[in-house]
C-alpha cells in the first residue's frame, strides 16, 4: 500500500477548505444567515451567490471527509495501531478541545459585541466546537475504525481485502459504492425515524456522521487500493462531470424558495459524481509538486480552525459600513483569508505553543 507523496490530494485539501470558507462567507449575505448559530447576518441579502453555494453544497463537506480517510491511509503506512491512536489524539483531539475553548468562543464574541456593544469579551465564556464539529467526527472515525483499517493492513490478501479492493477495481464497484450512499441518504435523510433532516445537514445529525463515515471509509480504500480507483475516474471524469453537472441542473430548476430540492438518493449520486469527477480531473491535472500548494498544504489545517474566528471579526466591521452588499462580501473574503495566512506565517508556524494547538508537528528547525 506504499505509495509516494500524492500532491494531487495536498492541493484538494487546500481547495475543499479555500471553498468552504467562501462557503461560510456566503451565508452572511443570506436572508436566514442569522438563523445558522455563530453567523452573521447583512440587512441586504445577495441570493445569488446561493448558486454557487448550493453546486457545492451536497460535496463540500463530504470530499473533505474522503480526503482525511486517504491521510489516514498514509498514515498506518509507518505507524503502528498505538501510534496512530497518538498521533491523531495530538493533531485532532488537542486541537479540537483547544479551538473548542478558545477560538470559537472567541469567535462568537464578536458576534454578540455587534449585538451588545456593552459585551465584553469572554464575559459569557462557554466551550463550544462549532464549526470544529468536523475534528470531533474525524477523530471518532479514526478511533472506531482502526481495528479494521490495521486488519487490512495486515492482511490485504484476505477475502474482505478483496472485496474492499473490488469496489474500487472497476465501474461495477463504484456503482455498488454509490448504491451505499443511495441507502444511507434514503434511509436517514428527511426520517421521521432519524430527525427529518435534509440531505445537506452535516453536523449535529446521524446522517450526517453516517454518510462522514462511508465517505471516510471510502478515501481510506481509495488509497489501499493503489491505482485502480485512479484509473477509473481519470478515465471517466468527463462522464462524471455530466452527469454531476445535469444532476444540479435537475435540482436548481426544483428551487423552493431558497432551498434547492431533490430526492435524497439524487442527491447522492449526484454528490459521488461531483466527488469522482473532482479527483480525476485532480489526479490528471494537479499530481505533481506546485510551489503555492506546498506552501499552502500545511496552512489548510490552522486556516480552517481559524477561519469562522476571522470571518466574524471582519463582518463584525464590515457588515455596519454602508457599501454595496457585493462589495461588503469581498472585502470580508479578502479580510478572513488575509487574517488567516498571516496568523499562520507570522503566529502559529513561528510558535513552538502554538503548532501543535493547531495541529502542526513540532517544528523541528
Amino acid at each position: 500500500m506504499s505509495q509516494a507523496r500524492r500532491h494531487d490530494i495536498d492541493a484538494l485539501r487546500v481547495i475543499a477548505i479555500g471553498l468552504l470558507i467562501i462557503y461560510h462567507i456566503t451565508i452572511v449575505f443570506q436572508p436566514w444567515g442569522s438563523l445558522i448559530p455563530g453567523f452573521f447576518q447583512n440587512q441586504d441579502s445577495i441570493e445569488l451567490l446561493w448558486i454557487f453555494s448550493g453546486l457545492i453544497n451536497v460535496w463540500r463537506i463530504p470530499i473533505l471527509f474522503v480526503i482525511s480517510g486517504m491521510g489516514v491511509a498514509f498514515s498506518i503506512q509507518k505507524r503502528s495501531f498505538k501510534e496512530l491512536i497518538l498521533e491523531r489524539s495530538l493533531r485532532i483531539l488537542l486541537p479540537l478541545i483547544f479551538g473548542s475553548m478558545i477560538i470559537t468562543s472567541l469567535g462568537f464574541d464578536f458576534l454578540l459585541m455587534s449585538k451588545d456593544p456593552d459585551h465584553v469579551i469572554f464575559s459569557r465564556y462557554f466551550v463550544e466546537p462549532g464549526h470544529l464539529w468536523f475534528l470531533g467526527n474525524i477523530f471518532l472515525y479514526s478511533i472506531l475504525s482502526a481495528p479494521f483499517l490495521f486488519y487490512l493492513k495486515r492482511n490485504s490478501d484476505s477475502f474482505i481485502a478483496r472485496s474492499v479492493k473490488f469496489l474500487t477495481g472497476n465501474m461495477y464497484g463504484l456503482i455498488a459504492l454509490v448504491v451505499l450512499f443511495i441507502l444511507e441518504a434514503e434511509i436517514f435523510v428527511e426520517s421521521w425515524r432519524f430527525g427529518n433532516v435534509p440531505f445537506e445537514l452535516y453536523a449535529g445529525s446521524l446522517h450526517g456522521f453516517l454518510m462522514g463515515w462511508l465517505c471516510f471509509l471510502s478515501g481510506f480504500i481509495f488509497i489501499f487500493s493503489g491505482n485502480n480507483f485512479w484509473n477509473i475516474v481519470r478515465s471517466y471524469k468527463q462522464n462524471m462531470l455530466a452527469c454531476a453537472a445535469f444532476l444540479y441542473l435537475i435540482r436548481f430548476s426544483s428551487v423552493l424558495g431558497d432551498v434547492m430540492v431533490n430526492p435524497p438518493w439524487l442527491m447522492a449520486v449526484e454528490s459521488c459524481m461531483w466527488m469522482f469527477s473532482i479527483f480525476g480531473y485532480s489526479h490528471s491535472c494537479l499530481n505533481q509538486k506546485n510551489k503555492l500548494f506546498s506552501y499552502l498544504a500545511p496552512a489548510a489545517y490552522p486556516v480552517y480552525i481559524t477561519h469562522m474566528l476571522f470571518t466574524n471579526i471582519a463582518c463584525f466591521f464590515v457588515i455596519p459600513m454602508e457599501i454595496n452588499a457585493l462589495f461588503k462580501f469581498f472585502l470580508i473574503v479578502l479580510l478572513t483569508f488575509s487574517g488567516c495566512l498571516l496568523s499562520y506565517e507570522f503566529l502559529i508556524s513561528r510558535s513552538k505553543v502554538l503548532r501543535p494547538l493547531f495541529g502542526l508537528k513540532m517544528n523541528t528547525n
